[in-house]
């Protein structure tokens, strides 16, 4: 019994010296937390959460802040970005938040998007809110995408409405170039589906500067094979959609 206890003692003293000490350890709070001065952190496996500040010009000289709190995940060396809220500032006042969340919701009916924060994933950076006038009045509007899939994106934008004084919900827009054209006042939108398919949608401001889906050109290769590809158009009329074959 005796010589059990003595090659019992030392390994009871050795898990003693092992043990952790007896006051709780601070908890790490750096992902519930966005400080401006984050920077993405390439090490990170978890998220790095940072801002990035813009600054909006819209009707009458004013100047809003924009804060878009975003996050950085870095995977298998290459990172991808999100961005989960913007904060609209107008001075030191909070104007209002736009939740990217909801807005993935309303464009996709996805319920997981509901439920919190989320931040929807893009592989580069200049994917990031960008800042366009869209409609046309001379404020500028905001641009995010959403989701980015091996050619084309999902963006949300956001259009400054002078008469609320704030930003509304602008369409979702799909596609892998959103180019205003300030001289036809239009948006148009291009994306590609299968091999050799290519879709342009085309909206305009009504006369409130909502953007109204009007017309979509689709072009597809021709089923006989000729070489010369397929147009169809779908265009507005009278608030009804007629197609053509060209």
């Amino acid at each position: 019994m005796r010589s059990i206890f003595a090659l019992l003692l030392p390994l009871a003293l050795l898990a003693g010296c092992a043990a952790p000490p007896s006051s709780p350890v601070p908890e790490d709070t750096a992902q519930e937390s966005s400080p401006s001065s984050l920077s993405p952190d390439d090490d990170a496996q978890d998220g790095t959460f940072f801002d990035q500040t813009l600054f909006v010009a819209v009707d009458g000289g004013r100047t809003l802040t924009l804060v878009a709190h975003c996050k950085e995940t870095a995977m298998e060396g290459f990172s991808t970005y999100g961005t989960g809220s913007i904060v609209v500032l107008d001075g030191e006042d909070l104007l209002q938040t736009l939740n990217v969340g909801e807005g993935v919701l309303t464009l996709e009916e996805n319920p997981a998007a509901s439920s919190g924060e989320v931040y929807p994933t893009v592989f580069e950076s200049f994917y990031l809110p960008t800042l366009e006038d869209l409609n046309f009045d001379g404020a500028q509007d905001i641009l995010c995408m959403c989701d980015m899939g091996t050619v084309n994106g999902s963006y949300l934008c956001w259009l400054w409405d002078p008469a609320q004084g704030r930003f509304t919900d602008g369409p979702g827009l799909l596609g892998y170039a959103v180019e205003p054209d300030p001289d036809a006042r239009q948006v148009c939108v291009s994306s590609r589906g299968g091999w050799g398919t290519y879709d342009t949608d085309i909206y305009v401001p009504d006369e409130h500067g909502t953007l109204v889906h009007v017309k979509n050109i689709h072009e597809e290769p021709a089923a006989d094979g000729s070489g010369t590809p397929q147009v169809t158009v779908r265009e507005l009329v009278n608030g009804q959609w007629v197609e053509r074959t060209e």
